[in-house]
């Protein structure tokens, strides 16, 4: 796909692309090299708190993530006339939420193991011991191969009162998603031990788009991108991003 340039100097269609709370760009960055290959401009912003170290996360809430997200979105489009946004975990919250503020602009929504519901059993507890324990550690849990140092950038520890904004955010987002209309893919792992699986199928059921996917990898960690069916998933966010282009390119 080569990129078409209109008279304002903006390219029709580029793609946002959102990381995971305690993630690191690494973890999406394969889907914006797949998507660069392919013409079309990718934006992979910080959200904030995250790129330095876990106590810049003391403070900040999802109202700031979507805010940064938001302002991401609005300098994708000084370049290109309309998007997709891919987002990871909670950035597939963050992006289901630009759906229902932003469907004018947005062609197509990724959202790989979208952060509804938490696997750890010891989740519901977590507002119980907030009052006294200002950090949680994060398991090494994000990859099928528990050998494999985490990914660069990311965090092991993160304030727990960031994480209850998390949940929270999920929590708003849910009875919200039937005013998403944009196209769906949604992508998840059977296997992934951070997000539950049921966090797909409560979103599949609830979106209100009448074009949506919901496709499920079978070995795969809750780091889709870079873990053991990474092709296959870049795959599908390929396809279906470029599906949804202006001129629906094939890909291939």
């Amino acid at each position: 796909m080569t990129a078409m340039i209109d008279r304002d100097g903006r390219t029709p269609y580029g793609v946002l692309i959102l990381h995971g709370l305690t993630s690191g760009l690494g973890s999406v960055r394969p889907a914006a090299e797949r998507l660069e290959a392919r013409g079309l401009p990718c934006l992979v912003p910080w959200l904030r708190g995250h790129g330095t170290r876990p106590e810049d996360l003391h403070g900040v809430t999802w109202h700031d993530w979507y805010a940064d997200a938001s302002a991401a979105l609005d300098a994708l489009l000084r370049r290109c006339r309309w998007a997709a946004v891919v987002g990871l975990s909670m950035g597939g919250l963050v992006a289901l939420h630009l759906a229902i503020d932003r469907p004018a602009v947005l062609r197509a929504i990724v959202a790989v193991a979208p952060a509804l519901r938490q696997a750890h059993p010891l989740a519901p507890l977590v507002p119980l011991v907030a009052p006294f324990r200002r950090m949680l550690t994060v398991p090494q849990r994000g990859l099928s191969d528990p050998t494999r140092p985490p990914l660069p950038q990311s965090y092991r520890r993160l304030p727990t009162r960031t994480y209850l904004s998390l949940l929270a955010y999920a929590r708003w987002l849910e009875p919200r998603l039937g005013q998403v209309r944009t196209p769906t893919l949604l992508l998840h792992s059977r296997v992934d031990r951070v997000i539950h699986p049921s966090s797909a199928t409560r979103i599949y059921a609830r979106l209100g788009s009448t074009e949506k996917e919901l496709r499920w990898f079978e070995r795969s960690g809750h780091e889709m991108l870079v873990d053991c069916e990474a092709p296959a998933v870049l795959d599908a966010i390929e396809e279906f991003v470029l599906r949804h282009a202006p001129q629906a390119p094939a890909a291939g």
